[in-house]
């Protein structure tokens, strides 16, 4: 007979329900979670307007900086171009004079007089000058913008020495005034300049880079070619610009607030640069042929650029196109926007540095005071959201969850109806009681407290499991298929002799067999058993199959059986281990990434012609106690980053496996020159670890070939000696 309905009082709205057994471990209320929940919405919902925002103001702020150095490399291009015609213009111009034999090179007074003149009419040219095939130079400087110096250097073939003679001319309005002249020894061969063996390497008109003149040595620009009147050489033309006109040019230009622009060459050198504008020692070191990136090149910006370019794998050499990045230097740990523009002259690159602060630090601090009200606002909704979740709907929810402990206990006469103003709670509650009826007349069917036990104790049969530290070993046989297909049905005895002699070794080294497939072994050390040297056993296991199994070839071979070879691959790592499938079936195994890794290595057994390939994680936690020589660095098929691959030898200080054998160092020694681009020392290398292993060494042999492919079709840059594999 049923038991009669019972009474109880009233308990209070926030009353936790109480159970038998032990006391449940400690999970956060509804109320907590749900007010927790509203204010990060809230927050996040902040937030991510804030970040879409900055992404707004970095992507116009990107436009801005792109249209500003658009705007700087048109105005550099332009100067540059104008420069470069004036002075191919100067050259044709004199050229052309000469001839046209208007004058003759020889007549001093004519010709002096038509180089001041080009010289005058050209202010951003700094040298016009002529050299004879013996020697001889005749130019005229521009000294600033009220000098000019003329320069003759006559040698003395007999004695091999040079006189020098300059003219000094004051630049008054619309004319020159004489100031004096002056005689000293001179070293300098017009036929021994750069210029003029250029000119002489090219029937058309060429550049090159200049420092030395008569009277200084200075980094410049040239144009040069040679002269030929009715058939006959006369020597070569120069018409020299100085880099430093340039400087002053990229001077006057205005980058954001504290920027910088510079040109530099294909090889990193500064070819002109504001701080190059007023000489000095970084005239100097320009002259001397430095690059950026050298301590002498004062402006931290400069090497803020170069830097960008070798993080983004670039060279200078291979911009072809205007190339952009925003950077973080680790000179400063400053935010910067970097441009390289082609120049279209001598493959000249435009360099702008533009610190982001120069164009974020007022945006900022205007964003650090929205940020402080909008979050002001937003805490003071979300209390008023979470006081509002409490009352309405966590309240409620708890007086639910309290009826819901009676169902647990199967005390179903303590049930009660609980109203709620969210429909979704009401009908919760009808729902309970309806549930409460229907068991009721079950648990007449039913022995309701073995029903309670069971609930009580938390037995319950479903997929599961857990990540712990494990190590996976996968064998395979090699050439099973093809024996298979041989043998036939005869290949049962066979396998199962296999299968059987391994079992046992596997589970003396403490392991556990996961699976059979086919002719291969999956096993695990680890679990379900924890195992804190689970990777050193799996490592002296795998030794000890494989002199079992070359004991079991020995055997065959007698008795006219077949010899078998096993390939091993074993990896380490924080696996997946648990009941793995459906409610109705499941299977005890391990999975995740560590295990394919696993099953990748015992193939590449087969590429490298090796037994025993283990995973630089087993590597790592067998120690010493292993000895192992390093094979490769792959990326295994699914992987981008590559993995370390070792060769298991055998155990440290057995007599089988002496302490690291010569044509192991041999071998790693030429893993390390050829990961270093060193290919012809790394083939000797191999090939001395393969002459010192007596039987030979198949990886030796694998990375010979690999070198040698490399010596004929050198790797492009950024390449890594990481052997990708493109298969399973």
């Amino acid at each position: 007979m049923a038991e009669p309905a019972q009474s109880k009082p009233e308990q209070g709205d926030d009353a936790a329900p109480t159970t038998g057994g032990p006391s449940p471990r400690w999970r956060p209320s509804l109320g907590a979670v749900l007010s927790v929940t509203l204010l990060l919405t809230v927050l996040l919902t902040a937030a991510l307007v804030h970040v879409s925002w900055q992404a707004v103001m970095r992507a116009n702020l990107k436009d801005l900086v792109g249209q500003l150095n658009d705007k700087i490399a048109g105005s550099i291009r332009q100067e540059v171009a104008s420069v470069i015609a004036n002075a191919t213009a100067a050259q044709e111009a004199l050229r052309t004079i000469f001839f046209q034999n208007v004058i003759t090179v020889e007549d001093e007074a004519k010709r002096e007089f038509v180089f001041l003149s080009l010289l005058q009419s050209q202010p951003s040219l700094s040298w016009i000058s002529f050299g004879w095939p013996d020697g001889h130079f005749f130019g005229a400087e521009k000294l600033g913008n009220d000098s000019i110096l003329m320069v003759e250097v006559i040698w003395d073939a007999a004695h091999h020495e040079a006189k020098r003679r300059v003219d000094s001319y004051k630049i008054i309005t619309g004319d020159i005034e004489f100031e004096q002249r002056a005689f000293t020894p001179s070293g300098f061969d017009a036929a021994e300049q750069p210029w003029y063996k250029s000119a002489m390497a090219s029937d058309q008109p060429v550049w090159s880079d200049v420092t030395l003149f008569p009277t200084e040595t200075k980094p410049a620009i040239a144009i040069s070619s040679q002269l030929a009147v009715y058939g006959k050489f006369q020597g070569v033309i120069c018409v020299a610009i100085e880099r430093e006109r340039l400087s002053q040019f990229l001077a006057g230009i205005q980058v954001a607030r504290s920027g910088t622009v510079a040109i530099v060459d294909p090889q990193g050198q500064i070819m002109a640069a504001p701080e190059l504008a007023e000489g000095g020692d970084e005239a100097a070191a320009a002259s001397a042929g430095n690059v950026v990136t050298n301590d002498l090149a004062r402006d931290k910006l400069y090497k803020v650029a170069m830097e960008a370019v070798g993080h983004f794998g670039m060279a200078l050499g291979d911009i072809h196109g205007t190339m952009s990045w925003n950077y973080r230097a680790t000179l400063d740990q400053g935010d910067y926007f970097i441009t390289f523009t082609p120049l279209g002259f001598k493959g000249w690159l435009i360099a702008t540095v533009i610190p982001a602060s120069d164009f974020l630090a007022e945006v900022e601090r205007n964003t650090r005071r929205v940020a402080w009200m909008v979050g002001f606002l937003t805490l003071v909704l979300a209390a008023g959201a979470v006081w509002f979740a409490r009352i309405a709907i966590a309240r409620p929810l708890r007086r639910v969850t309290a009826e819901l402990s009676h169902i647990e206990n199967f005390e179903l006469h303590r049930l009660q109806r609980r109203h709620s103003f969210f429909a979704e709670i009401d009908r919760l509650s009808d729902a309970l009681m309806r549930m409460a009826s229907g068991l009721s007349s079950f648990q007449k069917y039913v022995p309701t407290e073995l029903v309670r036990r069971l609930l009580k104790q938390g037995i319950e049969a479903k997929p599961g499991g857990a990540h712990q530290p494990v190590t996976v070993m996968f064998t395979d046989l090699a050439g099973f298929t093809a024996l298979s297909e041989r043998l036939g049905d005869a290949v049962v005895p066979v396998l199962a002799d296999y299968l059987s002699r391994m079992s046992p070794i596997i589970a003396e080294g403490r392991g556990t067999i996961d699976k059979f497939i086919g002719d291969a072994i999956m096993a695990l050390w680890g679990a379900p058993e924890r195992n804190e040297a689970h990777a050193l056993d799996a490592c002296r296991t795998a030794l000890a199959c494989d002199r079992a199994l070359a004991q079991l070839a020995v055997e065959a071979q007698a008795t006219g059986g077949v010899p078998l070879k096993m390939r091993v691959g074993i990896n380490s790592g924080n696996i997946l281990v648990g009941n793995i499938g459906s409610p109705e079936r499941l299977n005890y195994t391990a999975i995740g990434d560590p295990v394919n890794v696993a099953s990748r290595l015992e193939a590449l057994n087969k590429r490298y012609g090796t037994a025993i390939l283990i995973g630089e994680e087993t590597r790592r936690q067998a120690g010493d106690a292993i000895l192992v020589r390093r094979l490769d660095r792959v990326a295994v098929y699914g992987k981008e980053e590559g993995i370390a691959i070792y060769e298991l030898i055998g155990l440290a200080g057995e007599s089988a496996a002496p302490e690291a054998p010569g044509w192991i160092e041999a071998y790693e020694h030429g893993l390390d020159l050829y990961a270093a681009r060193r290919f012809p020392e790394a083939i000797e290398a191999f090939r001395a670890a393969a002459r010192e292993r007596p039987e030979g060494d198949p990886p030796s042999a694998l990375f010979i070939e690999r070198a040698k492919a490399f010596m004929i079709e050198p790797p492009p840059p950024g390449w890594r000696a990481v052997t990708v594999l493109a298969e399973k």
